[in-house]
């Protein structure tokens, strides 16, 4: 029997970063909403704030667009799952 995990993209709200330099863990709010400009009112750290190590460079910019995927695909609810496990076709 495999085991499974559905989840709706409003569920998959915060996002957190692992330092791994001293396992500090930074939880961004993807439900964080876009001021009338577009600009994001906050910006993903580009460095932990505790030891001042640099994230991989790829980190700040892939949860920057994984806000604005959440926040859109959010509006539709449920209509959209993500699976966790393996699919037993």
């Amino acid at each position: 029997m495999n085991k499974q995990i559905a989840v709706s993209i409003k569920d998959l709200r915060y996002a957190t970063i692992l330092c791994r330099t001293c396992n500090t863990r930074v939880t961004l709010d993807l439900a964080m909403e876009f001021p009338p400009n577009g600009h994001m009112p906050f910006s993903t750290p580009k460095e932990c704030p505790r030891c001042d190590a640099r994230f991989d460079s790829v980190i700040p910019g892939a949860i920057d667009n994984m806000q604005k995927v959440y926040q859109a695909l959010a509006e539709i609810g449920d209509a959209v799952t993500f699976t966790v496990g393996e699919a037993d076709y």
